[in-house]
């Protein structure tokens, strides 16, 4: 953070009411009397990415639960319009149709303004949460069905089995939901395509341009199969289309990434030399060490750890991605030999190297730079670590003023206010099992005596960072009576623990009563597919043993709803940009290909080294996107995307240039 955006933020926070002179439209078209809407309160934290009511304002709309019968019943989304960075913006937002099924990024503020920023130097960025999704979905809140399976839910959350959980939980739900008169069915992606139009003309915008990501690509392909009038531009990030049997594929993009990774090297005359037919060996590794596991670090590594490990660096998601491609055919060969070096380099952090001013005083020493010169190289090196470290305590201490301001507005006691600090620390976590994990933990504190020690322990095993102190200094500062109250809210309905458990509920709505019709997706197909991809026997027979529960939900809870045309190829004259990525595990590389084929105005790109959300990955993808959104029908220079593959390391361990 520079100077003047601490200082502009703090003076935000501390000079009263927020100005809204930035969203003349959005203000504008609330007062309309078609629409109802209204300005609510954005989900903190808010800073210190953003000032609420100055860079970003949230609010709610009123839509109609059938579009088709627009008097009916209402169902409220939430939405936020993130302000662009130019005084003099370009009239035509970006909204962002966000994944999942279920998700959502409403409670998510600062999550969405870095991963549009780039977007956003011009544009205004629009986002909401889905119908029938977080907070777009009040009424599908289930919380007498978790308070009736608990025990059970906790259980399965600490690795139990509990094999009837899924349909009994979707089954009850599904009746809860009934009983407050919502229909269901209501909840697909031809509704909520029709929500995107009503949303944007609701708030003023004449055009705006379409960026869906995962399932937000299927929703923007309905978009554009209605018709939606504005319409400017579209990217679809991570391409879903509806005519791919998504739950039937649901490893395919698991092996294609792996396929992926060492196409280059087989197509090199000298890699492939080096490491003749590296792709099937590397299928036979993971089965062979499923059976021998080999030692890493002192720890046994099996097939599943090497699987998962690879498979998982796609998370890592940073503006420089982390190249394994560039080690993985020399360390499938050291570990068919047994040698670990390489992988226990990879698993230690020693490989890929990082870049860090302790590594650039290294290199110019190494490099034999000294006297003078290396100490301004050390100097500068240290002012960067100042810099950075500064910059963190001032994002700390700015989140920290805003939750202490909130909560003074609020009034909250210190009870509450640690409670809505817990749970927004585990909705914010990365994953979903490190979410399900402390949730387990934090409802498990409901059997035990109300100390401090106890909720201390629980942060310093699940939370690191600014959230960690933020969360001890809050109960540093309880008397008995907060420390009572705390563990009383504990024992209540818990909504992290509803997020964690209905993110799967939401997806499963959509899923089975759309995508399961006609026999589009089944358990069978699952199989089939399942037992036709490169992977070796072991690996096949575990994940067909491990046939996902939610086949079972579809088939004995929900019943599907035929639309016409929805498993359909959209075809659309718009301008296209579809982007993939190349070791994308949760939507192929290949999809964007395929829906690409009934889009008349299409560019289909793939991006090396780059997983789900292209965006996160690299500078290119970012620019591209940038530069589309501002001319869709410009010439595209899309050279830089030969840069982004990686090199390969050969057994002398020089690196050798691989083609695109």
């Amino acid at each position: 953070m520079t100077p003047e955006q601490i200082i502009a933020l703090v003076s935000a926070l501390t000079t009263g009411e927020p100005k809204t002179d930035g969203f003349d439209t959005v203000l504008s078209a609330i007062e309309r009397p078609e629409y109802q809407m209204e300005i609510a309160p954005c989900a903190r934290p808010v800073a210190p990415a953003e000032i609420e009511g100055e860079t970003v304002i949230c609010g709610t709309l009123d839509v109609p639960e059938d579009h088709a019968n627009p008097d009916g019943r209402k169902i409220t989304l939430s939405w936020i319009v993130y302000k662009a960075h130019s005084l003099s913006p370009a009239p035509d937002p970006v909204i962002y149709l966000h994944g999942g099924p279920g998700g959502g990024t409403v409670r998510t503020v600062a999550a969405v303004s870095h991963f549009f920023d780039h977007l956003r130097q011009r544009r205004d960025i629009i986002s909401f949460d889905q119908r029938g999704v977080d907070a777009s979905a009040p009424e599908m809140d289930c919380f007498g069905t978790i308070a009736d399976n608990l025990d059970a839910s906790v259980r399965t959350f600490a690795g139990e089995a509990v094999p009837d959980l899924p349909v009994t939980f979707a089954s009850s739900c599904v009746e809860e939901i009934a009983s407050r008169g919502v229909d269901i069915q209501m909840i697909n992606t031809t509704q909520n395509a029709l929500d995107v139009g009503a949303l944007m003309e609701a708030l003023g915008y004449a055009e705006y341009n379409l960026y869906g990501v995962s399932y937000g690509t299927k929703l923007t392909l309905e978009a554009l199969r209605q018709e939606l009038p504005g319409i400017r531009s579209v990217v679809l990030d991570g391409v879903a289309p509806p005519q791919v049997q998504l739950y039937d594929t649901l490893i395919t993009p698991h092996a294609d990434a792996i396929v992926n990774t060492f196409a280059p090297c087989e197509r090199d005359a000298i890699c492939s030399e080096a490491y003749p037919d590296i792709t099937a060996r590397f299928f036979a590794l993971l089965d062979r060490m499923s059976e021998e596991p080999v030692d890493v670090l002192g720890k046994p590594f099996t097939g599943d750890d090497l699987f998962s490990y690879i498979d998982n660096r796609n998370s890592r998601r940073s503006q420089n991605p982390n190249r394994l491609s560039t080690y993985l055919p020399l360390m499938v060969t050291q570990l068919e030999e047994g040698d670990t070096t390489l992988l226990g380099q990879i698993i230690g952090g020693q490989l890929p190297p990082q870049m860090t001013p302790e590594t650039l005083v290294a290199q110019a020493a190494a490099a034999g730079i000294g006297g003078d010169k290396l100490s301004l190289i050390q100097a500068a090196a240290t002012a960067a670590r100042v810099i950075e470290l500064n910059g963190i305590m001032a994002q700390s201490a700015i989140g920290q003023l805003e939750s202490d301001l909130a909560a003074d507005a609020a009034a909250l006691e210190l009870a509450e206010l640690f409670d809505d600090k817990m749970e927004a620390a585990i909705v914010a976590l990365p994953t979903r099992e490190d979410r399900l994990a402390v949730g387990k933990d934090y409802l498990n504190l409901r059997f035990d005596q109300p100390e401090a020690n106890r909720l201390t322990g629980l942060v310093e095993d699940h939370f690191t960072g600014a959230t960690a102190e933020q969360l001890r200094t809050l109960v540093q500062a309880m008397t008995e009576a907060d420390l009572a109250r705390v563990f009383e809210l504990i024992g209540l309905d818990n909504q992290a623990l509803e997020d964690a458990v209905e993110h799967e509920f939401e997806a499963m709505v959509y899923a089975c009563q759309e995508d399961f019709v006609d026999g589009h997706n089944s358990e069978q197909g699952y199989l089939e597919e399942t037992g036709s991809l490169p992977f070796g026997p072991i690996f096949i027979e575990s994940a067909i043993d491990g046939v996902p529960p939610f086949f079972a939900v579809c088939a004995e809870v929900f019943k599907p709803i035929p639309r016409e045309d929805w498993l359909e190829p959209v075809m659309s004259d718009e301008r296209v940009l579809l982007m993939n990525g190349e070791i994308d595990v949760q939507t192929s590389y290949s999809w964007g290909a395929i829906a690409a084929e009934t889009l008349g105005n299409s560019l289909n790109l793939v991006f090396p080294e780059s997983g789900h959300g292209t965006i996160l990955f690299s500078q290119c993808a970012r620019d591209i996107t940038e530069a589309f959104i501002e001319y869709p029908d410009g010439a595209l220079d899309t050279s830089c995307i030969t840069d982004l593959r990686a090199p390969v390391m050969l057994p002398d361990g020089t690196l050798h240039p691989l083609p695109l």
